[in-house]
């Protein structure tokens, strides 16, 4: 793919960030566990995601949050139509982007991640601060993009078609059943999927900043991820697969949906193939 294709929009660096703090059409979101952003301090201007990062449904705990509780928490945070969120954490961008996903899923196409998140801004000597922003509440609307999305009953209706692919992004112990899933069917992964674990787009001794864009795109390129067909990431929950599918939009592939409920459906469903490694 040509390098104009990289969405450099959606990875925002901390000298970018310095540059717009104070701007008021920014909204930065801590994306971290309050329980972890509430025992440190946080990057001026930033607000706390309310709930668990994880942006499940509200009601149930499975599955994404509907698009009316999507509303009422980013409109809580100050998010409208034309807000360009920020989301930052201290995981290597793994709850950053899933709330990024969320929204993308939801139609805000103008969010980003921060490169390296908390890590990268605390290392450097960033200002910091106890308060929380408050800002008064937003107008967003959520819009239902379906094609951002695959569930087990529409991936096993493509599992043949050669334009279509899965990225499993868990660990090696659960791609190689070394590790049970806590599911009914505790090992294998989907027929036809290739493995990468999601730690290894990140560069860890940099701040967990991601690492460049040529690299990540490199390593795609050497697993056999096909820029010209549908890649669907997947995890145990959809956390990972999110990360993954962060990255698999910035570096400009086109055609991408997270498995939403990933190993925790499929692993469940009896009509579901297994394959497992040889």
């Amino acid at each position: 793919m040509p390098t104009a294709d990289i969405r450099s929009h959606l990875l925002v660096d901390a000298d970018w960030l310095t540059q717009h703090i104070d701007d008021p059409a920014v909204r930065l979101i801590d994306c971290d566990q309050q329980e972890l952003s509430f025992n440190r301090e946080h990057i001026p201007g930033a607000v706390s995601f309310p709930i668990h990062p994880y942006f499940r449904n509200t009601d149930t705990g499975v599955g994404v949050a509907t698009a009316e509780q999507a509303e009422r928490i980013l409109r809580g945070l100050g998010v409208s139509a034309d807000t360009q969120v920020v989301c930052y954490d201290s995981q290597g961008g793994l709850m950053a982007a899933r709330v990024w996903w969320v929204l993308w899923y939801y139609g805000h196409d103008n969010a980003a991640v921060l490169d390296g998140g908390w890590n990268a801004w605390s290392e450097a000597g960033r200002p910091t601060t106890r308060e929380w922003a408050a800002p008064a509440a937003g107008d967003w609307t959520a819009t239902v993009h379906p094609d951002r999305i695959e569930s087990c009953d529409t991936i096993m209706a493509k599992l043949d078609d050669p334009g279509f692919q899965t990225l499993d992004v868990r660990s090696l112990s659960e791609w190689d059943g070394t590790r049970p899933s806590p599911t009914q069917r505790h090992f294998g992964h989907i027929p036809g999927t290739i493995h990468i674990e999601w730690v290894e787009f990140v560069d860890w001794d940099n701040g967990a900043r991601f690492k460049p864009v040529t690299t990540m795109r490199s390593m795609l390129d050497g697993l056999g991820i096909d820029p010209d067909t549908r890649i669907v990431p997947y995890c145990g929950g959809g956390i990972r697969a999110a990360h993954a599918a962060f990255i698999l939009r910035l570096l400009g592939y086109n055609d991408i949906a997270n498995y939403d409920r990933s190993w925790s459906e499929w692993g469940n469903r009896d009509d579901a193939p297994i394959a497992r490694p040889a």
